[in-house]
């Protein structure tokens, strides 16, 4: 009889538990909320990168094998519009967003962090990094999960400022075989 008790006493506190989960769930930030607006940061860098008159080389590894070449400005240019389609500053997509900011000593930066509240979105994070000092961008990290007919795709694009980016990619297919790809952009200094 006490072995019945405690089993019950067990669902009991789980099934408690669950309704504690789903009140205290990430609700969108406000709508005047204003978000950075990635899209013109990365347009704006579309623009300046080229300008600045150095080497861009592309570093390629797809499942082991690695390729390295000079980067094209129109290759260069269509990767970015890689980071700029993540964009979640519209009010249409925003609404799934909520926004978090805070100061980290540890790197003197903002970090604006931006978490998805609706998992059926295919960004589901992104954060900005500003200097304190200065407010321009460090860093941008963006994830992305979602479906190409029936092939899982997730993805990292990072941004650093200054230096390069990377796009992280892992698809797997129905089969269960997972290919990973890495590209990563270095301007020469």
């Amino acid at each position: 009889m006490k072995e019945l008790t405690v089993i019950l006493m067990s669902y009991l506190l789980l099934a408690c538990g669950e309704k504690v989960q789903t009140q205290n769930q990430l609700q969108p930030s406000p709508d005047s909320t204003q978000f950075y607006p990635t899209a013109s940061f990365f347009e704006n860098q579309m623009v300046i990168i080229p300008t600045m008159k150095k080497d861009m080389l592309v570093f390629h590894t797809k499942d082991e094998k690695k390729d390295s070449a000079l980067l094209t400005v129109a290759a260069f240019n269509e990767l970015i519009q890689e980071f700029i389609s993540k964009d979640i500053t519209d009010d249409a997509t925003k609404k799934h967003y909520r926004e978090t900011v805070f100061q980290d000593a540890a790197t003197a930066s903002y970090t604006m962090s931006y978490t998805a509240v609706d998992t059926t979105v295919p960004v589901r994070g992104m954060e900005v990094l500003l200097d304190e000092q200065t407010n321009l961008v460090k860093r941008v990290f963006i994830r992305s999960m979602y479906r190409k007919g029936n092939t899982s795709i997730m993805e990292q694009h990072n941004w650093n400022t200054a230096k390069g980016f990377q796009i992280i990619r892992s698809i797997t297919n129905t089969q269960g075989h997972t290919t990973n790809e890495l590209t990563e952009v270095q301007w020469q200094e």
